[in-house]
């Protein structure tokens, strides 16, 4: 598979390991814009973190699931429109236009983060600590809002993101970054 500059490292998930469900929540209407911000259902990510993915993902396999990806690379242009339709700090991560440093880190812009729930084997969603993109106190691991399960759930899918090299970010249960890579620009390249 080749991969052009202007995608940096990204690659196709799926070219890598079709054992993934690709439901991405911005290529359709069911996300918190209301609006269809992706070209495509096509998941591109870091393949650092393609590859530490497979990984957690053959453990879950392991013990009976599947991985369901809601969201992972994001350009930059999609990044903007989020910013556009919420506008505040700690829920929506700043486009490019709005920030003032120079600081890369691990995010979706970069295909360095990946949001992620897990289904059984027959696609069907466990039950977590909240909806996908909720931003309420509900998404976070340590909320006092959950059900037992949801709660269960959602730390069993942490402790596996984590020990394949992921860190967990605690306002969202779905949201992991990749920290072995670091200081990779944000990107445009679109899906």
């Amino acid at each position: 598979m080749e991969i052009s500059k202007e995608q940096g490292d990204l690659v196709r998930l799926l070219d890598l390991d079709s054992d993934f469900i690709i439901d991405l929540k911005y290529a359709g209407t069911d996300n918190f814009t209301g609006q269809k911000i992706y070209a495509s259902n096509e998941c591109y990510m870091d393949i650092t973190t393609a590859r530490m993915l497979i990984k957690a993902k053959n453990r879950f396999k392991k013990d009976g699931y599947r991985v369901k990806i809601y969201d992972a690379y994001r350009p930059t242009d999609a990044q903007e429109k989020f910013w556009e339709v919420y506008p505040v700090d700690g829920f929506v991560a700043r486009p490019p236009s709005q920030r003032h440093d120079d600081l890369l880190t691990q995010n979706h812009t970069n295909g360095l983060a990946v949001d992620i729930t897990l289904t059984d084997m027959d696609g069907n969603e466990l039950v977590m600590p909240s909806k996908f993109d909720d931003f309420t106190e509900a998404a976070f691991l340590k909320s006092h809002f959950r059900t037992e399960e949801g709660a269960k759930n959602a730390w069993y899918m942490r402790d596996v993101m984590e020990w394949a090299g992921f860190l967990a970010y605690e306002g969202e249960w779905w949201h992991f970054y990749n920290t072995t890579v670091y200081q990779k620009p944000m990107m445009n390249f679109p899906i």
